[in-house]
């Protein structure tokens, strides 16, 4: 069994902050409930330790990747042998203030896999690229608290989701963090 996930974000950073942010897992993967590691061994290779709680039982995996930058393409992929076979394909192009990013990550079967299923899975990959988001945010903004949604790297005004609250916003004025977890987009500023 393979499981298989895609997503698409849209994300209020320039395309080479995102390149940066997407080429390096210790930047990436750091915010994640989901990581518990992350080891860099030689250039471009990383240890990355996952956690998996369920049911009151925890797991540790860890997954050797060689990450590779294939122009607009960042690619994740295990170690040959791995026990663990994992692939991150992260697909970056400019989208008219920021950049799009689409996500397709996929795991082979195994231990790992078989705990997981795909709707498990799912929510792994959402949990780590929203995550990875808000550490690209920190690093990438100008100005902290205080601003609302429409003015916040946080923030997808296509589809009305917050990275941060992990949840769709009904009204952008009225954030529901109150201001504490915006961060303003390069060149905006809240109003």
């Amino acid at each position: 069994m393979t499981l298989r996930h895609e997503t698409v974000k849209n994300v209020r950073v320039n395309l080479l902050a995102c390149l940066e942010c997407a080429s390096n897992p210790k930047a990436l993967l750091s915010k994640s409930r989901y990581v518990e590691r992350v080891e860099q061994h030689a250039p471009n290779v990383y240890t990355v330790r996952f956690v998996w709680r369920k049911l009151g039982v925890t797991r540790r995996y860890e997954v050797s990747f060689r990450v590779e930058r294939r122009g607009d393409t960042i690619v994740y992929e295990s170690l040959e042998g791995s026990r663990y076979p994992m692939r991150f394909e992260f697909q970056l192009t400019p989208s008219g203030r920021g950049t799009r990013v689409r996500v397709a990550a996929e795991m082979k079967a195994g231990l790992m896999a078989d705990l997981l299923g795909r709707r498990d899975f799912a929510g792994f990959v959402e949990e780590l690229v929203e995550k990875g988001i808000v550490a690209l945010a920190e690093r990438a903004a100008s100005k902290r608290g205080g601003g609302d949604c429409k003015t916040c790297i946080l923030y997808d005004p296509e589809t009305g989701y917050c990275y941060y609250l992990r949840r769709r916003v009904p009204d952008p004025s009225k954030p529901p963090c109150k201001g504490r977890a915006y961060m303003a987009v390069e060149g905006e500023a809240s109003p």
